[in-house]
């Protein structure tokens, strides 16, 4: 029945999501009204690269626009120093490593689809040894949706044969929109609304995908 897995990674594989926005603020603390510019871009949403440009802009209206963008870009890469640092150090979700060798165990495509910019997710995949597991990695500028849309044509996978895991509004979204199955991991209250499965542990999602399937997943054999 079930053929991927599609993770989310901050918040999902790893407790990172308070270390990201400790991060964002740091990266504009000691500048004269960077937090203000901070949450005015927070609140047009983006990856970071979007976020910081809006940030430099803010700070400094009728600078020169190259001087601005390399701000922005500049404060875009500090940021993703600092949360590079912080989050290969940050502790796992309860279950996750082993989930994602049972799942590859299995047999299942596993893949991450995640809000950060793609070139900047692989790095922390490699670095939390997560890397060997995956079979891609999807992330930004593209959205979850639209990367799921993606990896379904280029694995020719049904809706209901891919199962979303995740932490946040957007990976709820992502699968509502395509028709797939949606796991919620439920340790810190992000999503809005009430979803029809959700764990805190990582070590269930295995068996309660094998009720859903009303069986089990047929093990590969090695």
């Amino acid at each position: 029945m079930f053929r991927a897995i599609v993770f989310d990674f901050d918040g999902t594989l790893v407790d990172s999501n308070t270390i990201k926005v400790s991060c964002m603020h740091d990266a504009v603390a000691g500048m004269t009204g960077g937090r203000e510019a901070l949450q005015k871009a927070l609140q047009l949403g983006g990856d970071r690269y979007r976020l910081f440009a809006v940030v430099a802009r803010q700070l400094d209206p009728d600078g020169d626009q190259l001087d601005i963008e390399k701000r922005g870009y500049q404060l875009a890469m500090d940021y993703g120093r600092r949360c590079a640092r912080a989050i290969a150090a940050a502790p796992e979700r309860r279950g996750a490593r082993s989930a994602l060798a049972a799942s590859k165990r299995r047999g299942l495509k596993l893949y991450i689809n995640s809000a950060t910019p793609r070139r900047d997710i692989l790095g922390l995949l490699r670095a939390r040894g997560i890397a060997g597991h995956l079979d891609g990695t999807l992330g930004a500028p593209t959205s979850k949706t639209d990367n799921l849309r993606r990896l379904m044509r280029s694995e020719r996978l049904s809706a209901r044969q891919v199962v979303v895991v995740g932490d946040s509004m957007d990976d709820l979204v992502s699968a509502r929109t395509v028709g797939a199955w949606f796991v919620a991991v439920t340790v810190e209250p992000r999503i809005r609304e009430r979803v029809a499965y959700g764990i805190k542990d990582l070590n269930l999602l295995l068996p309660l995908l094998d009720r859903l399937a009303r069986r089990p997943l047929a093990r590969v054999r090695q």
